[in-house]
């Protein structure tokens, strides 16, 4: 019998290099994973849009009648009167004519005896324009007096700035001791005048039933205190002017009777169609409105004096501009989209001037795919 050797091998085992390899790279991808995560976490974006304030005008036709019947309709007073104004005016041309110059002297005598002055006494100053005295003076001894003088000439040349006279009547040795002065410049040799033209004529026709309405507003005055609205048509107006086109006048005047239809009615009732009209007017998905815009401007297209009612016309300018809260500007319309697309889309919005789209971290391509991460700023300028 012969015994046998029971013989074992040891069974394989991985080499360390095999364990290190898988370590790291569970590590790496650990690393990477982890990296991922604090991107995402830290990855946010900021778009900051400069919108502009635009004005928009809202145009619609409305119903004034006793009775409010419809949407766009206000209850209303419509009537007509005569009314009679006489306004003057003033020509824009002008026509140069020569006048007579006039001033004021102070004339001295340096004498022991009382110098008297004829009217029509001659002044001369040293360029030898001559003026003249207007009455007759008494100039005390050793004194001085004032009197009113007027060039011997009509003309510009006489318009002359203050100076010495001699008086040439006397002798030329009292000349030295009795003379005159100014102390004012003269003037009046040269004047104008308005002349009349067909252009004033026609301007003035214009401006007149713009006058005649404010001043029948003025006179009918707190009536029918309900109308905060009092819209005043001139229908008929042929005043008559007090000069021709080419009549020499400072001023002209314009007069007469001119036929009036009036329309009275409550603001608030216009205002509650302008609300409804704006709101439909504008692009829900990205414009808000601001506030009105001035006064609405009224006017009568036509009228039926028998059943008192009347055509009005509206025009009211609001103001506009993007509104921060409008869907076009969802946080979840930039999710995971580039720069280049933010802005292309941003800028084909109405009322956008310009936008900066800034990325964190920097390098980031991409905006985040999470809308809580975006931060949309609308800042408006005028």
């Amino acid at each position: 019998m012969y015994a046998h050797r029971l013989s074992t091998k040891p069974a394989h085992e991985p080499p360390v290099k095999t364990y290190r390899v898988i370590a790291f790279s569970f590590l790496a991808l650990t690393v990477i994973l982890l990296a991922i995560v604090i991107f995402s976490a830290l990855k946010k974006t900021e778009i900051t849009i400069i919108a502009k304030e635009s004005k928009k005008t809202i145009n619609i036709s409305i119903n004034a009648m006793k009775e409010k019947i419809g949407e766009k309709s206000v209850a209303a007073i419509v009537t007509t009167t005569k009314f009679y104004l006489s306004e003057n005016y003033s020509p824009t041309g002008v026509k140069t004519v020569e006048g007579i110059s006039k001033g004021e002297v102070t004339l001295y005598n340096n004498t022991s005896e009382v110098q008297i002055l004829v009217k029509t006494t001659r002044l001369l100053s040293p360029d030898n324009v001559l003026f003249r005295l207007e009455d007759r003076v008494t100039i005390p001894a050793r004194g001085q007096i004032t009197a009113k003088v007027y060039a011997d000439q009509n003309g510009a040349a006489s318009d002359i700035g203050p100076t010495k006279f001699t008086i040439p009547g006397l002798s030329t040795d009292k000349q030295k001791v009795v003379y005159a002065e100014s102390s004012k410049p003269m003037s009046g040799g040269s004047g104008k005048i308005g002349m009349v033209s067909e252009t004033d004529i026609s301007a003035a026709k214009n401006d007149y039933k713009e006058k005649v309405k404010q001043a029948y507003l003025k006179q009918i005055g707190e009536t029918e205190l309900w109308a905060d609205m009092k819209i005043i048509t001139v229908t008929e107006s042929n005043p008559a002017s007090s000069h021709k086109a080419g009549e020499e006048t400072g001023t002209f005047t314009l007069s007469g009777t001119s036929t009036l239809v009036a329309v009275y009615f409550a603001k608030k009732d216009l205002e509650e169609i302008l609300n409804k009209e704006i709101g439909k007017s504008i692009d829900d998905n990205s414009e808000k409105i601001l506030s009105f815009s001035g006064e609405p401007v009224v006017t009568v297209a036509s009228t039926d004096l028998v059943k008192q009612t009347a055509d009005l016309t509206v025009a009211q300018e609001t103001l506009v501009t993007l509104n921060a809260e409008a869907k076009s500007l969802d946080k979840s319309n930039f999710a995971g989209k580039e720069k280049s697309e933010i802005e292309r889309y941003v800028v084909s919005l109405p009322h956008v001037t310009g936008v900066n789209v800034k990325f964190s971290p920097s390098w980031s391509d991409t905006a985040p795919s999470s809308a809580d991460k975006i931060k949309v700023v609308v800042k408006n300028v005028k």
